[in-house]
């Protein structure tokens, strides 16, 4: 049975994810190759609807860099980049993804695990939710562990939306780099790459107006570094890197609002 194709547009409406930020995750690899229509016209299957799905996923309840679902996707799930295919996961599939996940998780440095427990902790649940216990365990170290990398609960957040910035920032670069698309493009693709990070950015800012030391500080950090990462590749003529960053979380915030749990609950320790 042949597979059905859709275009690029229809393949972002489907999925919500902007032409630009799907370029990127094909030049990343965490997309299988596209399939050559003509010259300039390329056409995609259900793998790359329901692999950007499992992206977002992986990206918003786990805290999941695109680098780390590179390294992933493509060796975990060979078939859904070698040839089409209906059904696309099954329980198994998931299963191999978590325990690959962890694996990674305990190969590396206890620092970058603290980070990485607290981005898919803080983003799915929450700063007041989480407690140095469930990042430690999400961690795979002992609690004393933390005090010598961390001083608080805190300050490993602050350095968790830290990162984030950074993350964010050179993925909106990335997706720069496969066109410019406008002011509203601009806007759409920082928007899709805040979504799994609302919960972060909210939490910041609330602790910031409550006075939590560090945490105003860290917000200006943040705020500065996404416009930053706007104003370096801006066109001329283009929205004021601040107010692209603006409208762009607003309309992050309404996406994430209106984004089911769906799959989610199966990436939950």
């Amino acid at each position: 049975m042949v597979p059905r194709r859709f275009t690029m547009s229809e393949l972002v409406e489907r999925t919500g994810v902007a032409a630009a930020t799907v370029r990127y995750y094909l030049a990343a690899g965490v997309l299988p190759p596209p399939v050559k229509a003509a010259a300039n016209r390329f056409l995609y299957d259900e793998r790359h609807v329901e692999l950007i799905r499992l992206i977002r996923v992986l990206r918003a309840r786990r805290g999941l860099s695109i680098e780390t679902i590179g390294r992933l996707l493509p060796e975990l799930l060979p078939d859904l980049f070698d040839k089409p295919s209906r059904g696309a996961f099954h329980p198994e599939m998931w299963n191999q993804l978590l325990a690959a996940e962890t694996h990674l998780e305990a190969g590396a440095s206890v620092d970058e695990r603290l980070l990485e427990a607290g981005f898919a902790l803080f983003a799915r649940r929450g700063y007041a939710d989480v407690a140095i216990d469930d990042v430690c365990r999400s961690a795979l170290i002992a609690k004393g562990s933390f005090y010598r990398h961390y001083p608080s609960k805190g300050a490993l957040f602050i350095a968790v939306v830290e990162e984030m910035a950074r993350r964010a920032g050179a993925e909106f670069a990335a997706t720069t780099a496969m066109g410019d698309d406008g002011d509203a493009g601009a806007v759409d693709r920082l928007a899709a790459i805040l979504v799994p990070y609302v919960t972060l950015i909210l939490d910041l800012a609330s602790l910031a107006t409550q006075r939590h030391p560090g945490h105003g500080r860290a917000l200006v950090r943040v705020v500065d570094e996404l416009v930053g990462g706007v104003a370096g590749h801006a066109t001329v003529g283009a929205l004021p890197p601040r107010e692209t960053v603006g409208r762009a979380f607003l309309e992050a915030v309404r996406r994430a609002a209106e984004e089911p749990r769906g799959a989610a609950v199966l990436f939950e320790r």
